[in-house]
Order: C-alpha cells, then sequence, then structure tokens
C-alpha cells in the first residue's frame, strides 16, 4: 500500500509542477469572473493594460469605493489635469488591493493611491484573490498565517487548470476589450428611513469587548498587507492616503485602526454633515448617487488644496 501512494505521489508531482510553470493569459483570469462584481474585473484589467490613458489617482478598496466615489466627477473638478480611476472590487480583503496595485505598477505610475478604509479592517483573504494572484502571491503570502491559505491554494490551482483547459479546447473565453476610462457605479434610489433607523438602533447595543492580544492576532494578517502596500508607494515615490468610507450610523468619527494607518500616510474622513444625511444613502453601506456625487466634490476640493500646497513648494 505505502508503495501504491508512493507510485501516486510520484506521478502526481511532476504533473504539479507543470501546472505551476504553464503560463495562463492574465486577462482569461478576469474575464472569468464575468459572474462576479457586475463583471468589474475584466474592466480593471483592461483600463490598467488595454486602455492608454494614464492613472494618476487611483482608488483601491470595497464596493463602498465603486459606489462612493466618482472618478468621472472629481477628474472634471480637479484643478490640475489628473487622471483618476476607482479600482474599487466588491468585498473586504486586504491582499485583492495589494495584488490590483501590483498590477497598476506594471503599466501605469500613479501619483497618488487612495486606499480604503471601514470603521475596522477585515481579518481574512479577499475571496477573489485566489483567482487572480500570481502563483508566487498565492503560494508565499506577504504574511504566511491566513485562515483561508489552503483554501486560496486549492481554488488557484484548480481555476488555473480550468483555465487551461478551456484554452487546449478552444473553448470560448474572449471578451471584446472594455475601453471606458471611469469604474464608478452606483445605484439612484433612495433607502427607507425606517431601515436607516433600525441599524441606528443596532449600532446602539453593547458589543463584546475584545482583548488587545486577541485582536493583534486577528488583525496581523490585515496590518501585514498594509505594511506592504504602503512599501510598493514608497519605493515607487507614490503618495499614500487613507479615506475613510463607514457605513450608515457607524458612530465612529475616525476608524478603529487610526493609529496604524497614520504611520503609513494621511487618513482623510469625509464630513459628517454629508454621511449622516439619510437621503445620501441606498442602503446601509452605500451611498446613492446624490450622496456619491456630494462626497465626490468633497474629495475634489481636498484634492485641489492638496495640488496647491504640492505646488506652492
Amino acid at each position: 500500500m505505502k508503495k501504491f501512494f508512493r507510485n501516486i505521489l510520484l506521478f502526481l508531482f511532476p504533473v504539479m509542477v507543470l501546472i505551476l510553470l504553464l503560463p495562463v493569459n492574465p486577462r482569461l483570469r478576469y474575464i472569468g469572473l464575468k459572474h462576479d462584481c457586475f463583471n468589474h474585473g475584466i474592466w480593471i484589467y483592461d483600463r490598467i493594460f488595454n486602455n492608454p490613458e494614464r492613472v494618476d489617482v487611483a482608488f483601491f478598496g470595497s464596493s463602498h469605493t465603486i459606489n462612493d466615489m466618482d472618478d468621472r466627477l472629481i477628474e472634471e473638478h480637479l484643478t490640475k489635469k489628473l487622471s483618476v480611476a476607482n479600482f474599487g472590487y466588491c468585498r473586504l480583503g486586504r491582499n485583492l488591493s495589494y495584488v490590483l496595485l501590483k498590477e497598476l505598477l506594471k503599466k501605469k505610475h500613479p501619483q497618488y493611491v487612495f486606499l480604503e478604509v471601514r470603521e475596522d479592517e477585515d481579518y481574512f483573504s479577499h475571496p477573489i484573490f485566489p483567482y487572480v494572484a500570481s502563483d508566487g502571491d498565492v503560494l508565499f503570502p506577504h504574511l504566511l498565517f491566513d485562515a483561508r491559505y489552503f483554501s486560496d491554494v486549492w481554488v488557484h490551482f484548480s481555476y488555473k487548470i480550468e483555465l487551461l483547459q478551456d484554452a487546449l479546447f478552444s473553448k470560448e473565453n474572449e471578451e471584446p476589450v472594455r475601453t471606458g476610462n471611469f469604474g464608478h457605479s452606483a445605484f439612484s434610489d433612495t433607502v427607507s428611513p425606517a431601515v436607516l433607523e433600525k441599524v441606528l438602533q443596532k449600532q446602539g447595543r453593547p458589543k463584546e469587548k475584545q482583548s488587545k492580544t486577541v485582536r493583534n492576532f486577528h488583525l496581523a494578517f490585515a496590518r501585514g498587507y498594509l505594511k506592504a502596500i504602503h512599501q510598493l508607494c514608497r519605493h515607487e515615490k507614490i503618495k499614500l492616503i487613507f479615506l475613510f468610507l463607514p457605513s450608515y450610523g457607524s458612530g465612529l468619527k475616525k476608524p478603529k485602526e487610526f493609529a496604524t494607518y497614520m504611520k503609513y500616510g494621511q487618513v482623510w474622513i469625509p464630513p459628517q454633515a454629508i454621511l449622516c444625511k439619510k437621503s445620501n444613502w441606498h442602503d446601509a453601506g452605500h451611498l446613492n448617487r446624490e450622496g456619491a456625487k456630494e462626497l465626490s466634490l468633497w474629495f475634489a476640493k481636498r484634492m485641489n488644496l492638496l495640488l496647491q500646497k504640492k505646488n506652492a513648494k
């Protein structure tokens, strides 16, 4: 029996090495995500690699970033001609922002990177990370400890085999290049005030306290990738700024990891007048178009002040 299993392993090892070494068209990785996040992945890839327009200001984050930051409106209201792109992607996980920033730096050189921060950091790997990350980033993550590590490795290589099969058997796997410059998307409708009232009631309930040791253990993953993102930006001489995009009624004037962010860059906190206005919200987590307009115009003014200070030096 031992000999049998040894022979199986000897057979599978070169197969796995071959899978590891075989190249996959990176665009296919994003095409395969057509049923996720309204097919936003292929727009991100094409905006980086197939759109000649430069990227001077880049946003990275979750669906909060997609909905809340109107890159077209911001670009129109900047006093200096800068190209703005919203690379937000649905759901949470710091390692996806890290991978997308690495992708961006292969073709573009932004002057500013704005990284979304919420009330608190998420503990886990982004669900899409194993689909778009390189073999090296999946096998050797910035911080090895990750509750989803083995799952990510399995998904990554399973997906790679699937893409190789599609290429081998000439399945339809192409999609026209997405040529748009802007990634913002938002809904026009407004959430019911009754729903927001329930959110406030839930936020008011006492929460279980977490010891500092436990918190530091769980946040090691996110903090490791924040440091890696900062190192990328510093190496490329890019100004990294954190943008606080909380949910409705969070009650926090600043994020819980404020001290961590301040080690790496400024933290921009939107006015409470925008965040507390009920008519600005599509649901408890995302601004609607009117709310995004107000927030984006505030951002453009803040950005113009930053540009003025830079020019004055």
